[in-house]
């Protein structure tokens, strides 16, 4: 591994400007297109990905223009995966620096995808090209997989294993925590919609906040129409409105004479709603004091009675609890009124050892008796590998050995693309204790750790495959 980790070292260089050149592609779902099902920024990063791998010496290959990948080996070994994603969620508001210039500031890499997921694909490339020159024996063929819509339901791996396509016998994933993450919560991300009729003396006519479902949202502009006669009632509470620490609102009028009321939060990503400020809910708890009447008065007391600022779905009968994985999250991502009508979504993400069967029926029964429909977009199942599997040692091992500390593995709300393919579990980059912005404005990676993470994953190619 001295000779491997060497060769890495002479890399550095390289793999930032590598990890540079496929951040500064926005990869967001957009709308299908010809030839590229989720929208053009992410058939671009697969077409650079699959550029950089040919580039590096890599065989090659492409799945229906939605999944692509890197292969070394002999084709007819058995395969060892490491499966990655290149589509990014949006980049949001707040950045220090342009969210895809993949600039470096302070010993940091910033920009949409450093972490999740564009940085650790290189890595990982860049990981088996020195085990690779080192001459290190591999009995293995080693795949190195990107999929381009794992922020928006992990699809195209689906169809990629459903249509018949290679199952690895081991392999993981580079998209959650070290030292392992063995067990994943059961995930939904749902619809809701209902009438929202304006009335009385202050009208809300139309409301915006959040980027995604599955992101706590930062901001939340709404839009009313004010009585005269209570103008300076709404301008004296919102100027003199006081959040939580991190929130802020502010007023301005159009040139109609309407108000737009802005509530700033504190964005985080779905699975950890409790580490974010939801900016949504806040906006609620605001319009409650103005005295809004009539439906959309009531609608916003049942919001906040029913979802708020609870982070485990008390309120919606679906706070769960198991050993492996805790409590229930709750996110509140999306608000849309326009029209007469609100939108918004929730993503719930229930313990390891329940069944979708123990959240959703609650969940549509509940909305249903406030007049809310409740669709579900997507979902995911729970994952759960015990700890004396043979892949869990395997992975366990190269974490110890590298770090030198005896941790467990973990259960989180995350879902990686682990659910999607048989085989694989979610592995690094992220070191406990460490603050990636992932999902938040300013996401960054400290280059130190980038190069440490490239030396991991070449060691668990070599456990692996060797």
């Amino acid at each position: 591994m001295k000779k491997v980790d060497r060769i890495i070292d002479g890399f550095e260089k390289e793999i930032i400007e590598t990890i540079r050149e496929l951040v500064s592609i926005k990869s967001v779902k957009g709308e299908p297109e010809q030839g590229a099902p989720f929208g053009v920024g992410p058939k671009l990063a697969l077409d650079k990905f699959l550029d950089i791998s040919q580039r590096n010496g890599f065989r090659t290959g492409i799945f229906e223009n939605m999944v692509g990948w890197a292969e070394y080996g002999n084709a007819k070994d058995p395969m060892v995966c490491i499966l990655g994603h290149l589509d990014v969620v949006p980049e949001g508001d707040g950045w220090t620096f342009p969210p895809y210039a993949a600039e470096t500031h302070h010993g940091k890499i910033y920009g949409r995808g450093v972490v999740d997921d564009k940085g650790p694909l290189i890595c990982s490339l860049f990981a088996l090209k020195a085990v690779i020159e080192a001459g290190i024996p591999l009995k293995h063929r080693v795949r190195i997989l990107a999929g381009t819509n794992e922020e928006s339901g992990s699809s195209a791996i689906k169809k990629y294993v459903g249509a018949g396509q290679e199952i690895p016998v081991a392999g993981f994933t580079p998209d959650a925590h070290y030292p392992l993450i063995n067990g994943e919560k059961g995930i939904l991300l749902c619809h809701c919609r209902t009438p929202f009729k304006s009335e009385g003396k202050i009208r809300i006519l139309s409301m915006k906040g959040g980027t995604a479902a599955n992101v706590v949202p930062a901001h939340c502009e709404t839009v009313l129409q004010v009585s005269e006669d209570i103008v300076e009632k709404v301008r004296f509470t919102v100027n003199n409105w006081e959040g939580p620490k991190g929130t802020s609102a502010s007023l301005c009028e159009d040139a109609t004479g309407d108000l737009k009321i802005t509530v700033n939060g504190v964005s985080a990503h779905g699975s950890i709603p409790e580490t974010g400020i939801n900016a949504i809910a806040w906006t609620v708890k605001l319009l409650l004091t103005l005295g809004i009447s009539g439906e959309q008065g009531e609608k916003l007391k049942t919001l906040n009675r029913l979802i708020g600022t609870d982070n485990h779905g008390e309120n919606l009968g679906i706070c769960l609890y198991d050993k492996v994985s805790r409590y229930t999250s709750l996110c509140w991502g999306t608000i849309e009124v326009d029209d007469g009508i609100m939108d918004f979504s929730i993503n719930p993400r229930y313990p390891v050892t329940y069944k979708e069967t123990d959240v959703l029926p609650a969940l549509k029964r509940t909305f249903k008796n406030e007049d809310i429909s409740l669709s579900v977009d997507q979902k995911a199942n729970p994952l759960y590998i015990p700890e004396d599997s043979d892949l869990v040692q395997k992975l366990m091992k190269v974490y110890r050995d590298r770090t030198g500390k005896d941790e467990k593995p973990l259960a989180i709300g995350g879902g990686t693309y682990a659910k999607a393919m048989p085989n694989i579990l979610a592995f690094g980059p992220e070191f406990p204790g460490k603050s990636y912005h992932i999902h938040e404005a300013d996401e960054c990676w400290e280059i130190t750790e980038i190069i440490e993470n490239t030396k991991i994953v070449a060691s668990a190619i070599i456990e692996l495959a060797r």
